[in-house]
């Protein structure tokens, strides 16, 4: 009798989960349609200026109009700046009324294109339970990187992940490196731009194709328009745009360039004046070997100690962890011959750095050539004075 009465519990379990399962599937109708939403760049912030991807839902018959947003992070979640720190972020996915996401980012003069997706009703199905289940707290979180596992690209894996990876897109290659196709987008971003430059490596040097182009939104968006099924049926039903009178910030007058072509007037005066009148400008290069010392430490602790695509980053060759000390030891009589070769070592390292500046299979931001040159000139000032000394 016992286990009659265990049979029919486990039948009506089933039983439930079937109507249960049943009834939700109610929620995606023959009416439903899924975008890929593209949000135009804006360069207010630094990571507003590559634009948005996410997903929306909208099935006028059962009222639904949702948004599926990968871009978002907690700054309240535990070791935030550590983990950001060492390339160990987390995003999440989360789920909003697209009226009120679409209202948001008019308000910020973006532009907004919605690509529908030809999708039969069983991958309807399948993506809307994906997303579904995504966002769950359990499921929400995921490790983001800036190139490989980003809002754009998770869009483009999970939706090949639901339809058995059948798109095809054009196989088009590209002249432009992964850093090329950052620097399109920081044009207003110049500071930004140039820690970019410094801190990441020849990784992102690569040439990319138009597979590894789509952490973009905007190439995402080209890629969807142009591929295919491999029946050769469109893979995007039809292409809606908003368009926004998108205002650019004016530039800045601070930016790269003009701080870094300002100090390079003064280290000539300081430098021409220790010549002439036997001066000596110590806290100048107090701050100068110290500051790319420090970066050179920042350099050397993402090349090993973290998940940035930060390796192989020649910037070490100017950013030498070895200038942090210069400063401490450049009075010590000590120390007088080790600081002649090493300045004559350095100054002579750099000269050939900007001579090999366009062959090293890394680019530079260009606004270091005038540090490399304060570098330089200071060097060798101090080599000068070292070899006078001897």
């Amino acid at each position: 009798m016992e286990n009659k009465v265990i049979l029919y519990f486990v039948f009506l379990c089933i039983l439930c989960q079937d109507v249960c399962f049943a009834f939700s599937q109610k929620k995606v109708s023959s009416n439903s349609q899924f975008s890929v939403i593209t949000i135009g760049p804006t360069q207010k912030e630094l990571y507003s200026a590559f634009g948005h991807s996410g997903l929306r839902h909208r099935d006028d018959s059962l009222g639904i109009n949702s948004f599926y947003n990968y871009g978002l992070f907690d700054f309240d979640q535990p070791n935030f700046y550590i983990n950001f720190l060492n390339g160990k972020l987390l995003y999440m996915v989360g789920k909003f009324d697209y009226g009120s996401v679409e209202r948001y980012y008019i308000s910020e003069n973006r532009f907004i294109k919605e690509q529908i997706l030809n999708l039969s009703n069983s991958q309807k199905n399948d993506l809307y339970y994906y997303l579904e289940n995504n966002i769950k707290n359990e499921n929400k979180y995921y490790l983001y990187n800036y190139v490989y596992n980003n809002c754009a690209t998770k869009i483009r894996d999970i939706l090949e992940n639901i339809l058995g990876q059948n798109i095809i897109y054009s196989k088009e290659s590209s002249d432009l490196s992964i850093r090329n196709l950052m620097d399109l987008y920081l044009d207003e971003q110049r500071w930004g731009d140039l820690g970019i430059d410094i801190c990441l490596g020849s990784e992102i040097d690569i040439k990319s194709d138009n597979y590894s182009s789509m952490f973009l939104p905007d190439f995402l968006f080209n890629s969807f328009a142009e591929a295919k099924f491999s029946d050769g049926n469109e893979w995007v039903l039809n292409t809606i745009e908003i368009d926004s009178n998108n205002v650019q910030s004016t530039r800045n007058l601070f930016s790269p360039l003009n701080v870094f072509l300002f100090l390079l007037i003064i280290t000539l005066i300081i430098t021409f004046r220790e010549v002439k009148y036997e001066l000596r400008y110590k806290y100048f290069d107090l701050l100068l070997f110290t500051i790319s010392g420090l970066v050179g430490f920042l350099i050397l602790y993402l090349w090993f100690f973290t998940d940035h695509l930060s390796s192989n980053n020649y910037n070490i060759i100017w950013a030498t962890p070895l200038n942090f000390i210069i400063p401490f030891i450049i009075n010590s009589k000590r120390f007088k011959k080790a600081l002649y070769y090493y300045f004559l070592y350095y100054s002579s390292s750099l000269i050939v750095l900007l001579i090999l500046w366009d062959l090293l299979p890394q680019e530079f931001n260009d606004s270091l050539i005038i540090i490399i040159l304060i570098l330089i000139i200071r060097s060798f000032a101090l080599f000068i004075k070292n070899l006078k000394s001897k």
